[in-house]
């Protein structure tokens, strides 16, 4: 097989692997997300931040500076966030 025919055989997986893709994200959005009832914040070094669940100690997000750690904060747990 030369690097034309591979090229090829590369071009034409394309469109299975957007259709499962699509399928996976489709799949994603219908799971139903439990509503963390208390998050806390840890920082874990420069520049990041983690959000995680107080009950379970589960880490529900990452972010670069606390402000946007304190937004998705809000966001899990369902209040109105603050300008971001």
């Amino acid at each position: 097989m030369n690097a034309f025919q591979r090229a090829r055989a590369t071009l034409d997986a394309i469109p299975a692997l957007l259709r499962r893709s699509a399928e996976a994200r489709k799949q994603t959005q219908q799971r139903i997300a439990i509503k963390p009832r208390a998050t806390q914040l840890i920082a874990t070094g420069s520049g990041m931040v983690r959000v995680v669940d107080a009950d379970t100690g589960r880490v529900l997000g990452f972010r670069e500076t606390i402000k946007e750690a304190r937004w998705l904060q809000q966001q899990l747990e369902g209040a109105q966030p603050l300008e971001a």
